[in-house]
Parts: structure tokens; C-alpha cells; sequence
């Protein structure tokens, strides 16, 4: 089954400003950050869609938008427009007001012209910055079944890691029944044992449910969020499902990657997937941008030691070590370098006898010969922005 041809219009919500990230959203938005060193983060969610037939697609976006819009015009314009079919961004036009998008329900309530042009019967609600894989054709077989107003795909985790997000309970029928946005601790949420469901700030709606919701929230005084506002209002009066993201054909992988340190980690599990259970397989591929470079180079009297790592195309490597890294595209690292531990976006350079350890270098960040990364950490902090001992390099930096 496919969702191609089905009455389902689709929004991804991309104009998050990623304060948590910087220095690497210091040019860009979150949705718009490598990934994997390969990969922008909404190209995760992007593939989901078009590998699940969704061929309906606006991408709302807001903040610093320009590489974002730069990438989805070079790696996303696959679709057939004369069939109806589109990927089509939509900055904040303020048609309703001069104020910008103040919260994730307002954003598609500014846009609801777009649901009256298509009259969907669905409209199905993403995140755009966030790593996971979903065929959203199960979460859809679930919500028509059960005739919910609203499905939530949800997530399991520890209690004491539940802070950060809205905490949900269900009944055996999968009902959401209760719901409180990120709890200060533990003892606030429901329920026995020491794990919880998380809303995934995946949405699946009736149309009517939601046009009628959105109307009820904006004359209120509220955040106008999805989370804080518009779930925690409808329970009781409507039916709203939970769909249990570890049940699915993927659900043994998701991540937010909303801070230095957990986009670190996520990177280094990219590394470290085996088997069956991995982010990017053959039969749900992961679409990003296809630069034509040439083939990768390795090259040097003594040759390159390349341990559980990934290198990008058009890269030039010359009698170098890289360890359990993530190399570009179009990378340059020098004779004598080592690089472990670390994520190397496009067009990096690293110059001769080099050491980096725990760096993340963004686009372009040149380091010229004899630098030492991660191993003086009060000498990196004179030259470089820290997060939890990890090393960032933003955007065309330069030593």
C-alpha cells in the first residue's frame, strides 16, 4: 500500500531557529545542518515522505531559510508538478497578521489557505529536525481504522529523560487519555514503572478536526503549539490515538538531535549501526543532494589508514588516519593528520601534521598545518566554540 493518490496533504515545520546548535545555526536553520557529513537533518524526514508516496508536500519555514530553500531546490525538485505532485516551501507571508509564526499550531493556522485550495481529507503534521525513518502508511492504516480525530505517533523512554518533552499516557485501546508538557520531574508523570510515552511531534489529522481545533486556539491566549495547547485541549472531547513509533517497520531508531551534544552522538551512531537495524538501507533510501565530484582520492607515499569512517565523494586524502569519523564531500586532509572522532561537513580542510579529536568542522572550516584539536582543552577554548568538550568549528572558520 502506498499513500500515493490518497486525500493526505502533508506540512513539515522548518523554520526552527536551533539556538541549541549553534554555532553551527549560526547561518542556517536547524533543518538545514548536516548530517552524517553527508546529509541535511530533513532530508531524513523528506525520504520518509517520499518513500511512504506522499507527493503533496509544503515545507514551512521562517528563520534564516536561504540554505535550507538552496538544498530543497538542488536535492528535492523530483517531483512530477504536471501530475499535481510537489515539494514547494513556504516562508511566513504574515497573511493573517504582521506578527511571524509564534508557535507550531499557529504556523499551519497562518497557511490554512493551502488546506482550502487541496480540501484533503487528512493532513499529516512533521518535524523537520529530527533523525528517524517511518512508513507513514502504518501510522495512516491506524488512524482510519480507529476513526481518530488526531493520531500522535509516540515514543518510549525513561521517565528521568522525559523533561525536554510532552508526556502522554494511553489506555489499552490506545487512547491518549493525559498529557503534560515537559514535566520538571519524574514524580509529575503518570503511571507506574520508570518509562513513559513521548509525543514524537508526529500528527496525523481529520482534516475538520483540525481546521475546527486551530480556529478554537487562535482566539485564545496561548503558544499556539501542538504540544503545549491543541492536544491537551482536544482530550476528553475528541478522539485522539497514540501510534507506538517502536511497533513500526523502523522504530528502533530516533533521534532529537537539539543540542551539540546529542547531534555528536547521533552522528557517531550513524558509525556505529550494524545489521539489519541501521538508518539508511537499500530498500528506504535516504535522498540528499547528487553534486557531481569527482571520484574520492587517496593518495601519499604511505596511504591513508581509514578505520569506521565514511568519506564523501570528491575528497582528497593524503597519507593520513582518520578513526571512527564522518568525512564530506570535497574534504581536504593532509599528509601527517589524524582525525578521530570527529564530523567533517563539506569543504573542509585540514592542513599537514594535524592532530583533531572530537571536533565537529561545518562547512568549509579550515585548519592550517600543525593545529592540534582535543588535546589541550584550555588551548581549544581560546580558539574555538566548546559544548561538552566537543570542538565546533562553525561555517568557513578559519585559524
Amino acid at each position: 500500500m502506498s499513500l500515493q493518490g490518497k486525500k493526505l496533504l502533508t506540512f513539515i515545520l522548518a523554520g526552527g531557529k536551533g539556538s541549541r546548535l549553534y554555532p553551527l545555526t549560526r547561518d542556517r536553520s536547524k533543518p538545514a545542518v548536516y548530517f552524517a557529513a553527508r546529509f541535511r537533518i530533513i532530508d531524513f524526514v523528506l525520504s520518509s515522505c517520499i518513500n511512504s508516496g506522499l507527493r503533496q508536500v509544503y515545507i514551512l519555514t521562517q528563520h534564516k531559510s536561504l540554505s535550507l530553500e538552496g538544498h530543497l531546490r538542488n536535492a528535492w525538485n523530483l517531483l512530477a508538478h504536471e501530475l499535481g505532485e510537489f515539494i514547494a516551501t513556504v516562508p511566513a507571508q504574515q497573511r493573517i497578521s504582521e506578527q511571524w509564526y509564534s508557535g507550531t499550531a499557529d504556523a499551519i493556522f497562518q497557511n490554512l489557505h493551502l488546506i482550502e485550495d487541496h480540501r484533503p481529507e487528512h493532513v499529516l503534521i512533521l518535524s523537520g529536525d529530527h533523525i528517524y525513518n517511518l512508513d507513514f502508511n502504518e501510522m495512516y492504516q491506524q488512524h482510519v481504522s480507529s476513526g481518530a480525530d488526531l493520531t500522535a505517533s509516540v515514543l518510549t523512554i525513561k521517565k528521568d529523560q522525559a523533561s525536554e518533552f510532552g508526556v502522554l499516557t494511553m489506555d489499552e485501546q490506545l487512547r491518549i487519555d493525559s498529557f503534560i508538557e515537559k514535566p520538571q520531574s519524574a514524580s509529575q508523570i503518570k503511571g507506574d514503572g520508570d518509562e513513559c510515552y513521548i509525543n514524537m511531534g508526529i500528527y496525523l489529522f481529520k482534516t475538520e478536526a483540525l481546521v475546527r481545533e486551530l480556529a478554537k486556539d487562535a482566539r485564545l491566549s496561548s503558544s499556539h503549539d501542538f504540544g503545549r495547547n491543541i492536544i491537551p485541549n482536544m482530550l476528553g472531547s475528541c478522539h485522539v490515538s497514540g501510534f507506538i513509533f517502536e511497533n513500526s517497520r523502523f522504530g528502533y531508531y530516533w533521534r532529537d538531535v537539539g543540542t551539540i551534544r546529542s547531534y555528536y552522538e547521533a552522528n557517531m551512531d550513524f558509525l556505529g549501526q550494524l545489521g539489519e537495524k541501521i538508518v539508511c538501507t537499500s530498500d528506504w533510501r535516504i535522498g540528499s543532494i547528487g553534486t557531481y565530484y569527482p571520484p574520492t582520492y587517496y593518495g601519499g607515499e604511505k596511504g591513508v589508514l581509514l578505520q569506521n569512517s565514511t568519506v564523501g565523494i570528491g575528497s582528497h586524502l593524503y597519507d593520513c588516519t582518520i578513526k571512527n569519523s564522518l568525512i564530506g564531500r570535497n574534504v581536504s586532509i593532509e599528509a601527517g593528520s589524524v582525525i578521530e572522532d570527529s564530523i567533517l561537513m563539506p569543504n573542509a580542510k585540514v592542513g599537514k601534521n594535524c592532530i583533531v579529536r572530537r571536533a565537529i568542522f561545518d562547512d568549509g572550516a579550515t585548519v592550517p598545518d600543525n593545529i592540534q584539536i582535543g588535546i589541550d582543552s584550555h588551548e581549544d577554548a581560546r580558539h574555538f566554540f566548546m559544548s561538552d568538550g566537543i570542538a565546533v568549528l562553525p561555517k568557513r572558520f578559519r585559524y
